[in-house]
């Protein structure tokens, strides 16, 4: 729970506000919105040179070692640019969020107080939770919403054991992200020769459900929803990352969002979900609890800003929009018909991009460079861009941690905790959860 408060005179006061990371679109669009809101905003980065560092709305840019390979390094990093720009509150924005709240999540020495009361997220179970596919499926059964079909797999055995012979499944690691080793089964096609599941890195396998593609995004304020935006799933690269956003309505999935809000009380921070809409059905497929692409459709307005700041509610003007060139660029769909490149074309061409800024141009100026860097280090590296672009801040636990965070949610669910689960609810996790340990695949949500 982040124990930040603003300060008495909230409605005017200038706050100074750390981001977590500024190398994401989402990074220099919310802080130039908060920069319209009257703050101060500062970023921290494992990256020499990103698109903040060059923006006029950006007051200091701080280098800190690598997440993924220095949890501790980066979170000693944060704290030292906390103390040295006076920072308020941090509001994180990717998977870095999950290094700093374990770092910080039970801490007796100032150092990590100091994060900590400053962090606008949740409890790191409660981040778990939300995050891990196979303990959201659970999650979503407790809140009373609808969710796909789920089984856990934690070995080849497993996934031989499901029943993609009678229906459509998604494959995924539980911690996956982006549709990265997404796995279509389909009956009439042989399994994956290899997948990479076990112990250490377990997969949910979902039923497979077509319809209509959604993505909301929320900040939570005390368990209520304080801002709140929905777009629809156009043009997408890899037919998984958006890179069109078009607010519109949905009292569906408001609603469903709200449910899961009042399972959440008392906590803050922000959350994402994809949606799946069918002819009778509404279903949450995984959720982010972090930054995501919904905070575009604010830009040029401060009224996401102030729900992070004080009590200022904002839902996202239906029709708001915006794109992101590079990707709409590379947009390739097969089967694509004549029909559907013209409405491509026509959102290409009529619609804000969301890097460039009149008022803020350098940042634009600098993505030549920027990208001669970025592939600079996908050579050291030897990745792809998209991996490289992530791979210093993802949180992938290893053994160790798997078995801490194993350990704390059993006793958060002894306990009654994660969303007001019943006692009920919890013992048959519990006996269910036998079949983890004997290879084999474990359905829970029928």
């Amino acid at each position: 729970m982040c124990l930040f408060r603003p300060r008495k005179e909230s409605t005017t006061t200038r706050l100074n506000i750390l981001l977590s990371n500024g190398r994401f679109p989402v990074s220099i669009d919310l802080a130039r919105q908060l920069k319209l809101a009257g703050h101060n905003v500062y970023v921290v980065d494992p990256m020499h040179y990103h698109v903040c560092k060059f923006s006029n709305s950006v007051v200091k840019s701080y280098w800190v070692p690598a997440p993924h390979v220095d949890a501790e390094g980066y979170t000693e990093g944060v704290r030292r640019a906390v103390e040295d720009a006076n920072i308020d509150l941090i509001i994180p924005m990717h998977e870095e969020l999950f290094h700093l709240a374990e770092q910080t999540s039970d801490v007796s020495d100032e150092n990590g107080q100091i994060v900590r009361k400053r962090l606008f997220a949740p409890s790191f179970q409660t981040l778990v939770r939300l995050h891990n596919k196979w303990e959201f499926s659970l999650f979503l059964r407790r809140t009373g919403c609808d969710a796909p079909r789920a089984w856990l797999c934690r070995s080849m055995d497993d996934v031989r054991a499901l029943p993609h012979r009678e229906m459509e499944l998604a494959l995924k690691p539980v911690y996956g992200r982006a549709a990265k080793d997404v796995h279509h089964l389909k009956p009439d096609t042989p399994l994956p020769d290899r997948v990479d599941v076990g112990p250490e890195n377990e997969y949910i396998a979902q039923e497979w459900i077509t319809g209509n593609r959604y993505c909301s995004y929320s900040v939570l304020r005390d368990g209520r929803v304080f801002a709140f935006s929905v777009y629809p799933v156009v043009d997408t690269i890899d037919e998984s990352s958006c890179v069109y956003f078009q607010s519109t309505e949905h009292a569906g999935i408001r609603a469903y969002v709200e449910r899961i809000a009042d399972a959440l009380p008392g906590v803050n921070g922000q959350i994402a979900f994809d949606f799946i809409e069918t002819d009778d059905r509404l279903v949450a497929i995984e959720c982010n609890p972090r930054a995501t692409s919904g905070i575009h459709l604010w830009s040029g307005t401060p009224d996401l800003a102030h729900s992070f700041t004080r009590s200022s509610p904002a839902v996202a003007r239906p029709g708001a929009r915006r794109q992101l060139i590079p990707g709409m660029l590379m947009w390739s769909k097969k089967g694509a018909g004549l029909g559907e490149y013209l409405r491509h074309m026509k959102r290409l061409m009529g619609t804000k991009d969301v890097m460039f800024s009149k008022r803020d141009l350098l940042p634009s100026l600098m993505q030549p460079f920027l990208l001669t860097s970025y592939y600079e280090i996908c050579r050291e590296r030897r990745m792809d861009i998209s991996t490289m672009f992530q791979w210093d801040l993802v949180w992938e636990p290893g053994r160790e941690q798997l078995e801490n965070i194993r350990r704390l949610l059993a006793r958060v669910g002894r306990e009654g905790g994660g969303g007001g689960a019943k006692e009920e609810d919890v013992e048959g996790e519990q006996s269910e959860s036998l079949g983890r340990d004997s290879g084999v695949g474990v359905e829970r949500n029928p």
